[in-house]
Parts: structure tokens; C-alpha cells; sequence
């Protein structure tokens, strides 16, 4: 009977252990703000073993604050799944830090299998207007005259905006952060537009 007892308790606890690790590395991230997540401790020895866990398993967020502040996304301002099927708008301002860019990662946390030499865009791509706002396209055909970042192949996907050198106030509170705004402009035919 203890034996019993000892095998139950054993493969419980397996399970409550496994599921918890499982759903803390795919979560790990808490809301920014405007459908922008990230993680104050990822990259730094404050970091749990679960946050530890999950940048070895997906190779991304892996530097420290200081060195680069991560953001991720996976739906549009109004809530809807980012998807290859889908034409964004991707807007902003200037950014605090030295350097920045925005990525787009398929489900799997790899870039999007295509060669359109188009999988992010950064500081240098973009022209801010005189305000000082830039904006990108985030589709899967290059639009005319425009900057763009491909997600041929992505399926449904994730953005990831890194913000490299940010500035102190940045890295003690990511709600200073001017966070990009992602507009769904439309979506072809057939597919849920």
C-alpha cells in the first residue's frame, strides 16, 4: 500500500512539475502595454529558473537590461492574431535607446522560412517624418515605396521589437517606452478578414 501511495505521489508530482514548467516557459512575459509584452528579469541573475529555461530553449532574450530591453507581441491593436494572411501598419516615434528593431518570429520561434532578405526592420531602415514618426509594413508581398519586413511563410507569428543601449529610465520602468502600434490594414480573401 505505501508503495502505491509513494508511486501516486511521485508521478503527481511529475506532472504538476512538468505542466508548470511548460506553462511558465510559454509564458514567462507580463503586459507592457498596447499588446506588448516583456520581462524585467530575463538576461539577468534575478531570472527564475523557468525565464532561464526558456531563453535556452528558444536561444532569444538573452541579454541583459542594459544591453537590450525585449518586447514581444502576437496580435494587432485590436486584439486579432498576427497572421501571414494579414497586411500590417507598424508605427512609432523615437525609441530610448541607441539602436532598435522589430523582428517577426513564426510560432515555432524561428525566423519565417522565405528569402526575401526582409525579416525585420530597425533605425536606420525607417524615415522619421518631421514629427519624428516612422512607420513599416508588416505583410507577405513587398508593398510599392514603402519599408518592410516579410512574413511569407509565417503563419501565425510574433513580433519581437528590441531596444538595444536603452536609457535608464527605460530599463527601470518599460511604461516610458513609446510602444509601437500594429494597425491590421486588411487581410486577403477568404481568410477571416
Amino acid at each position: 500500500m505505501a508503495k502505491w501511495h509513494f508511486a501516486a505521489v511521485t508521478a503527481l508530482g511529475l506532472m504538476v512539475g512538468a505542466g508548470s514548467a511548460v506553462g511558465w516557459m510559454r509564458q514567462g512575459m507580463a503586459p507592457v502595454g498596447d499588446g506588448w509584452m516583456g520581462s524585467k528579469v530575463t538576461g539577468s541573475v534575478d531570472a527564475d529558473a523557468w525565464t532561464r529555461a526558456r531563453v535556452a530553449l528558444s536561444g532569444l532574450l538573452a541579454l541583459n537590461r542594459s544591453q537590450a530591453i525585449y518586447l514581444v507581441r502576437n496580435t494587432d491593436d485590436a486584439g486579432q492574431r498576427l497572421r501571414d494572411t494579414c497586411k500590417y501598419r507598424v508605427s512609432g516615434g523615437a525609441m530610448p535607446g541607441r539602436w532598435w528593431s522589430v523582428t517577426a518570429y513564426a510560432a515555432d520561434n524561428y525566423l519565417p522560412q522565405n528569402d526575401d532578405g526582409a525579416l525585420s526592420f530597425d533605425a536606420t531602415r525607417v524615415h522619421p517624418d518631421a514629427a519624428g514618426q516612422w512607420q513599416a509594413i508588416v505583410a507577405s508581398h513587398k508593398p510599392a515605396g514603402a519599408v518592410w519586413l516579410s512574413t511569407r511563410r509565417a503563419g501565425n507569428y510574433d513580433l519581437t521589437l528590441r531596444l538595444y543601449n536603452p536609457t535608464p529610465a527605460a530599463q527601470a520602468d518599460f511604461g516610458v517606452i513609446p510602444l509601437p502600434r500594429v494597425e491590421r490594414i486588411d487581410c486577403d480573401k477568404g481568410q477571416g478578414a
